[in-house]
């Protein structure tokens, strides 16, 4: 068995790099196997103490970072205006996520908001007001807008002919007059009516809260309409002003209402200054505060009352509380100097949600280890109960956040499964590698089995060009020889000496071509020179060459070669690939067989076929009839000789020009070669 010199190195190489190396993989990959069980238990033992330190840690830096947003939250409240219409050049409210509100106190007195010492009391305690018939009458006469006019008229005659109607009745007349002028856009005349509403002291008392916000809010609106902006913006601030100097906040809705407004509406002027503008803003975000904190001051007045006397410190100044519900801290000395005191109310959705994304945040790098995280109410908040989960372990997690922590035992069983997958995937490894091997070995073994097969082949091939080339050297010589010792005396037979030797000549020629070429292909030194041209003249130029060929043996030859069949190649190699195809079929085709040339288009491509009436190729072998030096049968019991070249320098060339060659072949019936060229632009 005789192999390339460079094949025992291969050899070495493939022991040495592949199968030595995966030996010894398998051999430590068994060892790791044994000791999985053991570090997988030990493992989860200290990934579970990790886990509970980092999650302890975390809570507690989460809370830490709350209260010390609050000190810096109250320290820039105490910085605060304490006229709110001073606030207006203030900055804005540096809020605190987790927390609702905030309240300071000073001496046990509230600081801020610094409208909570107004007396608050509910708008059910307010005077109601009756409607007279004939009220009720003209009021749905100006609703129905039957005649304006004369409901005008009505009502001013009954202030002017009746001067001992009650006062409610002449606050009822005035009202329906205010809204008669208002509707009617008479601007003047319902500003003098609010006047005379506002500063009648008989009239005042009639004049509920929610009633005199309205009419404020009415000769605001007038203002705007009448586009004195200026007057509007002095009248907003007045009335800020006069509720600020009360000393009780008689509606905290209607006040919201009636300075919402107002400051929306002042805000969209379109001449108001940047600064006016940005004043206005702070203005209306601070006071809207003040009265939401204020509604949460007086709702749990009781509760911040026993809170501000519970004088005994806790550790670190920070007491948490619960009023109902709603949850409360205390935040005095050490965090805060003197007699300051802060209690804020958290937001218990987003104060457990900061606490619950950091542990989240934590759990995400321990998915492994079983846990849950529930409330006071032993609601399940973060993680889930394993099956069959034995409890190892649990603690509080937080200052006064009455949340638990459970840490579970892993079960054997899962612990057996992480195991096992590691040991699956040692096992795969360890037979991957073998599998590797495996197959490295079959295609080694394969590939020095066709490297032998392809040096007899070379082997076969040297023999069979050496018999090529010396038969037409052979009838050359012996010809040349008589011509030279002058044998040959008759003129036609000298003729036909010179014929056969020009004939021998050029299958010499041929020969010696296929394999310079072929060398040529091999080595990659074959130049194309790439160019549009007509494959169907090349084709018929091939054609009419050969036809001498074919007739000395006797065979049928016929064409069907179509014009302007443009294609973008080397016309040399595409010579000598027409050649090599038609000289094959005229090579097996014996008399009196038939060829068929055929070169046309189809689907926009550009086809050439060969067709002959041969002896066939067998369905085994034509998988290789395009491989180097193969040729089909024993080579010593041919009887037709070649180089195994041709059809290889055929493959070749059509890879070269992205062509695709089919062969259709039936043992003793012939065989089809057909190309398919990209036809050129």
């Amino acid at each position: 068995m005789r192999f390339s010199k460079s094949n025992p190195i291969l050899v070495a190489f493939f022991f040495g790099g592949i199968i030595l190396p995966t030996a010894i993989l398998s051999v430590l990959s068994f060892r790791n196997i044994q000791n999985e069980t053991y570090l997988a238990k030990k493992n989860f033992e200290e990934n579970l103490k990790s886990f509970k330190k980092e999650l302890e840690n975390v809570v507690q830096k989460e809370q830490g970072k709350i209260l010390q947003e609050t000190k810096a939250a109250s320290q820039f409240l105490y910085e605060q205006p304490q006229n709110l219409l001073e606030f207006g050049n203030a900055s804005s409210f540096k809020n605190v996520k987790g927390l609702s509100a905030i309240f300071l106190f000073n001496k046990e007195t509230i600081v801020y908001p610094n409208i909570a010492s107004h007396f608050y009391y509910e708008s059910s305690k307010w005077p109601q007001t009756n409607y007279s018939s004939i009220e009720q009458q003209l009021f749905f006469e100006e609703i129905n807008k039957t005649n304006e006019e004369k409901v005008k008229l009505a009502r001013s005659l009954r202030l002017m002919q009746n001067p001992f109607q009650s006062r409610s009745e002449q606050v009822q007349n005035l009202l329906g007059l205010l809204r008669n002028a208002y509707q009617n856009k008479k601007y003047d005349e319902a500003l003098h009516i609010i006047s005379l509403l506002q500063q009648r002291p008989n009239l005042q008392s009639y004049l509920h809260y929610q009633l005199r916000e309205s009419l404020q809010l009415l000769h605001f609106e007038i203002l705007v309409e009448q586009n004195k902006h200026e007057e509007a913006q002095n009248l907003c601030l007045l009335e800020l002003n006069r509720f600020l100097q009360q000393p009780h906040i008689n509606d905290i809705s209607a006040t919201r209402y009636f300075f919402e407004t107002t400051f929306n509406q002042i805000l969209s002027f379109e001449k108001l200054t940047q600064e006016t503008r940005e004043a206005f803003w702070n203005l209306r975000e601070n006071f809207n505060r003040q009265l939401t904190h204020t509604e949460i001051l007086y709702e749990h007045l009781p509760f911040f009352k026993r809170l501000l006397s519970d004088h005994l410190s806790p550790k670190e100044g920070i007491l948490y509380h619960f009023d109902g519900n709603d949850m409360f801290f205390r935040m005095s000395y050490p965090w805060l100097s003197g007699d300051q005191i802060v209690i804020g109310k958290v937001d218990v959705e987003n104060y457990e949600a900061r606490i619950r994304y950091q542990i989240q945040t934590i759990a995400r790098e321990w998915k492994n280890i079983p846990y849950t995280v529930t409330n006071i109410k032993d609601s399940i908040l973060i993680g889930s109960i394993p099956e069959n989960g034995t409890i190892l372990e649990q603690l509080i997690l937080g200052q006064d956040l009455n949340w638990t922590l459970t840490l579970f035992q892993k079960d054997p069983k899962e612990i057996h499964k992480e195991t096992r997958h590691k040991m699956f995937l040692l096992y795969g490894l360890v037979s991957f590698s073998l599998i590797t091997v495996l197959f490295g070995s079959f295609f080694m073994f394969r590939f020095l089995i066709q490297e032998r097969k392809l040096l007899f082949m070379k082997s076969n091939f040297l023999s069979s060009v050496s018999h090529e080339l010396k038969t037409p050297l052979t009838s050359i010589k012996m010809f040349a020889e008589m011509m030279a010792r002058g044998r040959v005396q008759k003129p036609e037979k000298i003729q036909e000496y010179s014929s056969l030797i020009g004939k021998e000549s050029t299958r010499l020629e041929n020969l010696i071509g296929a394999i310079l070429s072929y060398t040529r292909m091999e080595n990659g030194t074959s130049a194309f020179k790439w160019e549009r041209f007509d494959l169907g003249i090349c084709a018929e130029t091939v054609y009419n060459a050969l036809l001498d060929i074919t007739e000395q043996k006797g065979l049928e030859i016929s064409s069907r070669i179509e014009k302007n069949l443009f294609i973008m190649g080397d016309y040399t190699a595409l010579y000598s690939l027409i050649q090599n195809l038609i000289e094959n079929a005229i090579k097996y085709t014996n008399s009196p067989g038939s060829i068929f040339v055929q070169a046309y288009e189809e689907n926009e491509k550009i086809l050439f076929s060969v067709v002959d009436t041969g002896i066939g190729i067998p369905p085994s072998e034509q998988k290789n009839i395009f491989n180097d030096f193969y040729r089909v049968g024993d080579e010593m019991t041919r009887s037709t000789k070649g180089s195994g070249l041709g059809l290889a320098i055929v493959k070749r060339v059509a890879d070269t020009h992205k062509a695709s060659i089919s062969l259709q072949s039936r043992l003793g019936k012939g065989s089809t070669f057909t190309v398919r060229f990209k036809k050129a632009e």
